[in-house]
């Protein structure tokens, strides 16, 4: 049984949404329980009957910008709770939409590294150029800056992700950079490429560029928090743009109109492909439980894919097997 403590208060969007895509989760795994922590007065109505869930009343949220400090202050708040029950005996995990750095402070404190993590790292698994193909990028925000050993240890996690949930036997692992030759990047990428180099780390094949990370031939990408979460949003920016460009495209005039009946299907296909809420949201990887953290303005769909990405992760049990080999 996948035991799942969820913050249900901390999204833009409010609790109905997740609450939708949490009933529609439930109702395709009977494996699976969940604590819903929040305002009694909203999660009694919307998940009172529902098999599999129970809520738990908190008295605050976790505000979107809030400094270390100040999430440790709001210790009734919906997030504090959900990850301090997460890191208790029988839980599997947390699933949040709530703050980002709330979030990643509550997770280290309250749930802490595993043994030999030097840092966590959120990691996302992107879609790629090959249909079906994911590529996992970390750190994407979980810190701004990483020295090269952390850089090494977010290559190791990364790669046990992609073989252990993603299934791929050698993943393969790249730095991202501002060229592909060896000695470019900033000092902590270079010195982490000298180091998995030497090292001969399984599946290691150099720098990648930024325009090339979504190809489809890489595996694994390791990158410091800062430039990781300006490729995040350059990522989905850039995946809207081109949504509004081809609606205005192809509504220009009767004949575009027409091209669109026609191409129809295949754009279906580039639009759900291209939606970021498919992917649920990012992992915090190298903490002892897993650690899903959604989008803030997740809608049910969102919500619900989030949630399939910590089940996935507890039932390929991730966390114990980068906790080995972390320790390896």
């Amino acid at each position: 049984m996948v035991r799942l403590a969820i913050d249900m208060m901390g999204s833009d969007e409010g609790p109905m949404p997740l609450a939708k895509g949490l009933k529609a989760f439930l109702k395709e795994n009977d494996d699976v329980e969940v604590v819903a922590f929040g305002a009694g007065k909203d999660l009694h109505p919307l998940l009172d009957g529902v098999r599999g869930a129970s809520v738990v009343e908190t008295s605050q949220v976790v505000p979107m910008e809030v400094s270390p400090l100040g999430f440790l202050r709001l210790k009734d708040s919906s997030m504090y709770q959900a990850i301090k029950a997460s890191a208790g005996v029988g839980f599997s995990g947390v699933v949040t939409a709530g703050s980002t750095g709330g979030f990643v402070t509550g997770a280290t404190l309250l749930i802490k590294n595993a043994p030999g993590v030097l840092r966590a790292g959120l990691a996302a698994p992107f879609v790629t150029a090959i249909r079906g193909k994911k590529t996992v990028i970390l750190d994407i925000g979980a810190s701004n800056q990483n020295t090269a050993e952390e850089l090494v240890g977010f290559a190791k996690m990364g790669s046990l992700y992609a073989k252990n949930v993603l299934g791929v036997q050698t993943p393969r692992v790249y730095i991202l950079s501002n060229g592909v030759e060896e000695g470019k990047g900033l000092a902590e990428s270079v010195k982490a490429y000298r180091i998995l180099k030497e090292s001969s780390f399984p599946g290691f094949a150099g720098n990648c560029e930024a325009r090339d990370a979504l190809d489809g031939n890489k595996d694994v990408i390791v990158t410091p928090g800062y430039p990781g979460n300006i490729l995040l949003k350059s990522i989905e920016g850039t995946a809207g743009m081109l949504g509004v460009l081809l609606k205005k495209a192809f509504t220009k005039n009767l004949f575009t109109k027409m091209g669109y009946l026609l191409a129809k299907p295949g754009l279906k296909g580039m639009k759900q492909t291209l939606d970021y809420r498919s992917t649920g949201g990012a992992i915090l990887l190298g903490v002892n439980k897993v650690a899903v953290k959604a989008h803030g303005n997740s809608n049910d769909y969102a919500f619900y894919n989030a949630l399939k990405v910590a089940y996935s992760m507890a039932v390929s049990s991730i966390v114990g097997k980068i906790t080995e080999g972390m320790a390896k």
